[in-house]
């Protein structure tokens, strides 16, 4: 039996940096499964509102997505259609479960927590990428595989969870620009054993959620 927890019963552990790994189960997600051969096929960041100056009492979610799904961004104040956007955390599972596009969803604590500088520059970082657009789904697999097998970057117009995910950890410092961002899958930060690290830093497993 896999013993899954509501996503209540840990919002109060969550700091910025923390991350989430959705489980979907919808086409693209299965071949993004398949492809990784892992379980997970989306991640994206937590972030605490105070910590980038927003004034909003609930954990938000940095993520690259396809659809907006009609999530207010905190960024603007109104929805975004697709790419990087700073949603409620809480909204994103809770109409992700009703829709049906993911089933489950698994934290990961980072370790340790980030300094006021990386704070910093992870705030500038959102900013200067907010307002990218997120690639088709053939787009995002053909960027996935040349930056995976050749280290050859995707265009800067546009940008998926993973390779946002990634490119975040670089511009705080964490990870090394050596490989290119959009090299990366959701399951290289559920495991963690191949990142080009700078400085020490892990993630430890929470809890898996399933409401």
């Amino acid at each position: 039996m896999i013993r899954e927890i509501a996503y209540n019963d840990v919002k109060d552990s969550l700091k910025t940096g923390d991350l989430f790994l959705f489980h979907g189960v919808q086409t693209t997600s299965k071949l993004i499964e398949l492809i990784e051969w892992s379980y997970w096929s989306h991640v994206g960041m937590v972030v605490l509102p105070k910590d980038i100056g927003i004034t909003v009492e609930e954990p938000l979610f940095w993520e690259s997505t396809a659809s907006g799904d009609g999530l207010t961004d905190y960024l603007t104040g109104k929805p975004k259609e697709n790419g990087p956007m700073l949603v409620s955390l809480q909204d994103r599972i809770q109409v992700d479960i009703n829709q049906h596009y993911d089933t489950h969803f698994l934290v990961k604590y980072l370790n340790p927590s980030l300094k006021q500088r990386e704070l910093e520059q992870l705030k500038d970082f959102i900013d200067k990428v907010h307002d990218r657009g997120f690639p088709t789904a053939e787009n995002a697999l053909k960027y996935y595989i040349e930056g995976r097998s050749f280290n050859k970057p995707a265009p800067d117009r546009e940008v998926f969870c993973s390779e946002l995910t990634a490119e975040t950890f670089m511009a705080m410092g964490f990870i090394s620009t050596e490989y290119v961002p959009n090299g990366y899958c959701p399951d290289d930060f559920n495991k963690g054993d191949n990142m080009p690290s700078l400085q020490p830093f892990h993630f430890i497993d929470g809890a898996r959620l399933n409401k």
